[in-house]
C-alpha cells in the first residue's frame, strides 16, 4: 500500500508540473497586461501561482482531513526548499552573474523574515489559533501588498497585448486541475505516513514539500537562464511569503468560522527555527555585495540536504 501512496504522490506531481506550467504562464501574461515591473510581477503574479498547490493542501488538510501539521509542514518544506534548492540551482545555470538589486532584498527580504517571526511566534505561544491569529497574518500581507502597490505606481511597463478572457480561462481551469490533483495528493501523503508508521508531518515537509515546489522552481529556473536574477530571487521570497501569510491563514480563517478556535499540533518546532536560521543565511549572504557566487550556491544546496538528513532521523524515533 505504501508504494501505491507514493505513486499517487509522483503521478500527482507530475499532474502539478505540466498544469502549474501552463498556469503560472496565464498568471505571468495577466501580470504584464497589467504592466507589471518584472520584480513586481515575481512577487505577486508569479509567486501566487506558483504557490497555488501549497494552498489547496492547507485548505484539504484542516478542512476534510483534519490534519493541519501536514499543512504547516508542506508550507514550511516548501519554504525551506524554495529558499535554498532554487537559488542553490539558479546561481549555477545563470549565464550572468546572480546579483540581486537593492530592492528585492530590501522589500521581499524584510516581509519575508515577518512572516517567519509571525509564524514561530504563533507556533511557541499558542496551541489554540483563534480568529486574530488569521486576521494578523491577513493585515502582514495586506502591508506587503500596499508597499508592492506603492512601487509599481512609479515604474510602468508596456502592456502586453495578449487575450485577456483566454488567459483567465486558462487559470480558471488550471486552478480546477491543480485542485483535484492536490486532494489526492494530500490524502496518499496522509496514508502514507499512516502505512510507514510516522507523523504526516514528516512526509509533508519532505515529499509533498519538493512535489508542490516544482512550479516555483520552473519560474525561477527559467528567469535565472534568461538573466532576469530579480524576477527570480523575488518569486522565491514572494512564494513563501504567500505560503505563510495567506496558504495558512485562509484554511484557518475558514475552519475557526466553521469550528470555532483550532487546535494546533505541530510537534518539531525546531524546522521552523531551523527555516528561521536558514532565512538568515539566505539574507546574509544576498545582503553582502547583492550577490551569491557559485560556491555559496553549492552551500545552500548542501544545507537543505543536512535538513533533510535531520528529517530522515526523525522519522526513525
Amino acid at each position: 500500500m505504501a508504494v501505491m501512496h507514493l505513486l499517487t504522490i509522483i503521478a500527482t506531481s507530475i499532474i502539478l508540473y505540466f498544469v502549474g506550467s501552463r498556469f503560472t504562464h496565464a498568471s505571468s501574461n495577466l501580470g504584464d497586461y497589467f504592466r507589471l515591473p518584472r520584480s513586481v510581477k515575481g512577487a505577486t503574479f508569479d509567486a501566487i501561482s506558483s504557490s497555488l498547490p501549497e494552498l489547496m493542501i492547507a485548505l484539504f488538510s484542516v478542512l476534510i482531513f483534519k490534519k493541519f501539521e501536514v499543512g504547516i509542514g508542506t508550507i514550511a518544506g516548501s519554504a525551506l526548499f524554495n529558499l535554498l534548492i532554487i537559488p542553490g540551482i539558479c546561481v549555477l545555470v545563470a549565464p550572468v552573474a546572480f546579483r540581486v538589486s537593492k530592492d528585492v532584498v530590501a522589500r521581499e527580504g524584510i516581509f519575508y523574515m515577518i512572516a517567519v517571526f509571525a509564524l514561530l511566534a504563533v507556533l511557541m505561544y499558542t496551541t489554540t489559533w483563534v480568529i486574530a491569529v488569521p486576521f494578523g497574518f491577513l493585515l502582514i500581507y495586506g502591508w506587503y501588498v500596499h508597499d508592492i502597490v506603492m512601487h509599481t505606481k512609479n515604474n510602468k511597463q508596456r502592456r502586453k497585448p495578449i487575450s485577456f478572457k483566454k488567459e483567465c480561462a486558462t487559470a480558471l481551469i488550471c486552478v480546477l486541475i491543480i485542485g483535484i490533483a492536490t486532494y489526492f495528493m494530500t490524502e496518499a501523503a496522509i496514508e502514507l505516513a499512516e502505512a510507514l508508521g510516522i507523523s504526516p508531518l514528516i512526509i509533508a515537509f519532505t515529499v509533498v514539500a519538493a512535489a508542490t515546489s516544482v512550479p516555483d522552481a520552473i519560474i525561477s529556473i527559467l528567469n535565472a537562464k534568461q538573466g532576469n536574477i530579480d524576477d527570480a530571487v523575488s518569486n522565491v521570497f514572494g512564494s513563501n511569503i504567500f505560503d505563510i501569510l495567506v496558504g495558512l491563514s485562509i484554511p484557518l480563517l475558514l475552519a475557526i468560522i466553521f469550528m470555532g478556535p483550532f487546535p494546533i499540533n505541530f510537534p518539531h518546532l525546531e524546522l521552523i527555527v531551523g527555516l528561521l536560521g536558514a532565512s538568515i543565511i539566505v539574507l546574509y549572504l544576498m545582503a553582502q555585495k547583492h550577490m551569491l557566487t557559485r560556491k555559496q550556491g553549492i552551500s545552500l544546496l548542501f544545507i537543505y540536504l543536512c535538513f533533510l538528513a535531520y528529517v530522515v532521523f526523525l522519522s526513525f524515533q
